[in-house]
């Protein structure tokens, strides 16, 4: 059960460059605002923040911008779909969360409180028989690596890693369905369970994840260490520490809950300006992560202007299942204050509603 882990994401700057990793390197060139606003849809939210980031979504009148404005900037844009967020990152947003994910790695869990491995799942429901599996004598013939993305119905994108796990399909096969079986639920040990559709499901690869960035996932309690990843779906069906997994017949099949439409296509800055000095003529990189489930990113946009105009920078080749991680490098001649503004665009056409500011300073 080993695999070689992903690199993962950094955050945080150095000196006069931020950062910059990664592969698919492109040129980015700018696109001028529509004048029906179709290419280039106003965002319709509120101003608000998700952590220490800014998120503004209603620009500012021109009279009142104090920045310097830079049209059509150009740089160079890299982006790959390769970068993991570390467990303790994800711990320490998920940790004191009685319900769905994530668990603590084993490592950390046995330093603390002597925790243990345990791969055992009860199945019932409609099916002829119970039974009980233990999902480590089937890894061996049929585990899975993928990797995922994970994110909320609201706010900016969290979190991607790298995952191993035995696809729910295998326990599904072992059970002898009754007719009409159309959900599963999967519960943990504190009860929580969130009904999906089976063919949603297995349709989209659910994997019980025992394995996350290389560090096998364990518990302290009465449940397992196995976790439900859902590609292309909202954080709150990742249960943790399931212990029984049941499939019913439901007189209505359960809706699968989707982002809002308010936090589709979400956006985020990843590194910041802070104690940075950057000069006139220096190459400053800034990167982020954009993610939208479901659909894929094909462009992130960059406008130094108050959304006067945006450089549009394609991410050819992006699938939905993962996220993106984006890197745009340019420099800025004139000294004054900055505003960097950053929204995606999907394939479906949809433009970020709510766009990530960053501010610094050419000195």
């Amino acid at each position: 059960m080993s695999f070689n882990t992903p690199k993962k994401i950094a955050a945080g700057v150095a000196s006069s460059a931020l950062l910059l990793f990664g592969t698919a390197t492109a040129i980015a060139s700018p696109i001028q605002q529509s004048q029906d606003g179709a290419q280039n849809a106003e965002p319709q939210a509120n101003t608000h923040t998700v952590g220490d980031r800014e998120i503004i979504a209603r620009w500012m009148d021109e009279e009142e911008s104090p920045y310097v404005k830079v049209a059509d900037a150009q740089g160079s844009f890299t982006f790959n779909q390769e970068g993991v967020t570390p467990n303790d990152e994800l711990f320490n947003i998920f940790g004191a969360t009685l319900t769905s994910m994530c668990s603590k790695p084993a490592a950390e869990l046995a330093e603390e409180q002597g925790g243990v491995a345990n791969y055992y799942v009860n199945v019932g429901g409609n099916i002829k028989k119970n039974f009980t599996v233990n999902i480590e004598d089937l890894s061996e013939d049929v585990s899975d690596q993928a990797m995922m993305a994970c994110s909320c119905a609201t706010g900016s994108p969290f979190g991607q890693v790298a995952v191993m796990g035995v696809p729910l399909s295998a326990v599904v096969e072992m059970a002898d369905l009754e007719d009409g079986v159309n959900t599963v639920t999967a519960y943990g040990a504190d009860g929580f369970g969130q009904p999906l559709p089976l063919q949603y499901a297995l349709e989209k690869n659910a994997l019980l994840v025992y394995q996350v960035n290389g560090e096998e996932l364990t518990t302290t309690g009465d449940g397992s260490n196995l976790q439900l990843f859902m590609p292309e779906t909202v954080a709150r069906y990742f249960t943790r520490s399931i212990v029984d997994i049941e499939l019913t017949q439901e007189e209505q099949v359960p809706d699968v809950q989707q982002v809002d439409p308010t936090y589709r296509n979400k956006i985020n800055i990843m590194n910041n300006a802070d104690e940075c000095l950057f000069k006139a003529g220096d190459e400053i990189t800034f990167e982020g992560v954009a993610d939208d489930l479901g659909s894929p990113i094909t462009a992130i946009e960059f406008s130094f202007d108050n959304g006067a105009t945006w450089t549009s920078c394609e991410t050819e080749g992006a699938t939905a299942d993962k996220w993106v991680n984006w890197q745009f490098t340019t420099s800025f001649q004139e000294k004054g204050d900055y505003r960097m503004t950053v929204r995606a665009k999907t394939a479906d056409g949809v433009v970020s509603p709510l766009e990530a500011t960053l501010l610094f300073e050419i000195a």
